[in-house]
């Protein structure tokens, strides 16, 4: 084996059987609690945040988490599992040739990296790498595993290459139609601003909320049209 990569490896649906339910409780505390005034309103505030917060950042890293080793040679790669997910049984280590390949997809959203392998067998293998639980050696790994890719491909014994799928931010059309779309709910934001008069914090803290990941989308449209015209 040439060169070994840890990679910290989610479940997207552990993720959201975790966090789904937890933000969903709120709905009955708030029923339980608001009556009660004051009092209520300020444990509700401390539940939701603990809730948020727990949720999000503490018990995915114990039940939607696993750990494991990647090995990186000029014939293909090796997955062995260091750490299955809680409750889970270990997953025998897995051997894949570079000739086994039929294409691969990279895909980078809001909280999730995810490399998506096809197999000429129909098997697929799927990687998520959260970015609240980054510290691993994924981005080298994507390199490494790009470049032998690229170094197959070149070969002329190569009969056929393995394809890279474009994700859906590299669809030219898609990222024109998401952009009007963003683009009218910020007119709308900012009409509602100017006519309603919004200038408590509370009524502007959802509008940001809702603008954060909206601009970052934005700014992955702009990167994603500025590669398809650029192909």
């Amino acid at each position: 084996m040439d060169k070994k990569y840890r990679i910290i490896h989610y479940s997207k649906i552990r993720f959201a059987c975790v966090l789904i339910p937890s933000w969903l409780s709120a709905f009955p505390l708030s029923m339980l609690l608001l009556p009660l005034g004051i009092i209520g309103q300020i444990i509700l505030g401390i539940l939701g945040i603990v809730i948020v917060f727990a949720s999000f950042f503490i018990i995915p890293k114990y039940l939607a988490k696993a750990i494991l080793d990647i090995y990186v040679d000029t014939e293909g790669f090796q997955f062995d599992w260091v750490k299955s997910y809680w409750g889970s049984k270990s997953k025998q280590t897995q051997r894949v040739s570079v000739d086994e390949l039929k294409s691969y997809k990279y895909e980078s959203s809001y909280n999730f990296s995810t490399l998506k392998l096809r197999l000429k067998s129909g098997g697929r293998i799927k990687l998520h790498r959260w970015y609240n639980d980054s510290n691993d050696d994924f981005d080298k790994f994507m390199t490494q595993f790009k470049r032998t890719i690229e170094s197959y491909n070149k070969k002329k014994s190569t009969a056929t290459v393995i394809e890279k799928e474009k994700s859906i931010m590299e669809n030219r059309s898609f990222l024109i139609v998401i952009g009007l779309v963003i683009g009218v709910i910020f007119i709308a934001t900012i009409l509602l601003l100017i006519f309603k008069g919004v200038s408590n914090m509370k009524g502007i803290l959802p509008i940001l909320i809702v603008l954060g990941p909206l601009i970052w989308v934005v700014i992955r449209i702009i990167k994603g049209l500025e590669k398809t015209k650029i192909e």
